[in-house]
């Protein structure tokens, strides 16, 4: 939460790759995160996803590859 609140109006680019667990909070922010990046026009890219990251995802609901669709669209 303080990276993104430091990374306002700027491009963002966060790895997943040290994501052992995901939880519903975390999935929150990230998606309130991206959608706030998308209505500025600013890329909001999550990277490195790892398959323990992609289950989480498909566990809360979401496609295992949510984040590798491109919001500004």
């Amino acid at each position: 939460m303080p990276f993104l609140l430091g990374a306002r109006h700027a491009p963002v680019t966060i790895s997943a790759r040290d994501v052992s667990r995901i939880d519903a909070h975390r999935l929150q922010l990230l998606l309130v995160a991206r959608k706030q990046w998308a209505k500025e026009g600013l890329a909001f890219r999550l990277t490195e996803a790892n398959d323990t990251f992609r289950a989480g995802l498909e566990r809360l609901g979401l496609a295992s590859d949510h984040f590798d669709k491109d919001p500004i669209q």
